[in-house]
């Protein structure tokens, strides 16, 4: 398998019409957080679909503040910088579309079903194999510029009493092969081009709620107002879920605010 570098990552670029996504593509073996270098391009005036990679990450993380720990030349790491025009309160469907992207191409190279767990992980029989966690700056009623962060476990094996072995798996636990991390991203932005030009499409909507493991379970919620137990039953068009509890009372949950306590 050949190692992941900014060559390698042209070259499978350069397989796809993925355009803007990969225009600019900086890669690094070791950084902190690919979040952090994309933040700090973004604020600089880095165009739309500019890229950071990384092989090892030392201080990457999760929506709360969870850590993201990967060991090296197993992961794909990257952010992606966007400047959408979707109002604020809209732009949850960027982590949708980068997920819906991720979800068909690890599916695509593995044959096998890949699930989205509201409102930003991804499974593969019941067990998480990637995160997202997007950042921004907003002025007014509009982003100045979207940061999404990419963490897919490609190659990991979680041994037997790894604090992990009973959460988490990589496409190469479920798949049986190890996969060319440059390729898996390059089959991301390919399909990340085609959701990102329907980003305001209901197919987006729906292609989520096909894919959406949480929804028709019941589930509980920690929010700012206390923990909610009910059941999910639907994701609307901002990707708000609405979980309805035990008096039959419906609440809006927005991902940014909620976390997913169970299942």
């Amino acid at each position: 398998m050949r190692p992941l570098s900014r060559e390698s990552i042209l070259d499978a670029l350069a397989n796809f019409d993925t355009s803007p996504f990969g225009t600019q593509v900086y890669y690094q073996p070791r950084l902190g957080s690919t979040n952090d270098l994309a933040r700090d391009l973004a604020v600089q005036g880095a165009p739309e679909g500019t890229l950071v990679i990384a092989n090892e990450q030392t201080a990457g993380r999760g929506r709360m503040g969870r850590r993201w720990d990967a060991p090296p030349d197993t992961s794909l790491l990257m952010s992606i910088i966007f400047h959408p025009s979707l109002p604020v309160e809209r732009s949850p469907r960027l982590v949708m579309a980068c997920g819906l992207a991720l979800a068909e191409a690890c599916h695509e190279l593995t044959s096998l079903p890949v699930q989205v767990k509201w409102p930003n992980d991804l499974q593969i029989g019941g067990k998480k194999v990637a995160g997202i966690l997007a950042e921004s700056a907003v002025s007014g009623e509009k982003a100045e510029w979207i940061v999404v962060g990419i963490g897919l476990n490609v190659n990991q094996v979680f041994e037997p009493g790894d604090p992990l072995w009973e959460t988490a798996t990589s496409l190469r636990m479920a798949g049986g092969n190890e996969y060319d991390r440059a390729a898996v991203l390059a089959q991301s932005m390919a399909r990340l081009k085609s959701w990102y030009s329907r980003l305001e499409d209901e197919a987006l909507t729906e292609a989520w709620r096909k894919r959406c493991v949480t929804l028709g379970q019941r589930i509980r919620v920690s929010t700012a107002a206390g923990e909610l137990i009910g059941l999910a039953e639907d994701i609307d068009t901002t990707g708000a879920l609405w979980l309805c509890d035990d008096s039959g009372r419906r609440h809006r949950l927005l991902g940014g605010e909620t976390t997913l306590l169970y299942p």
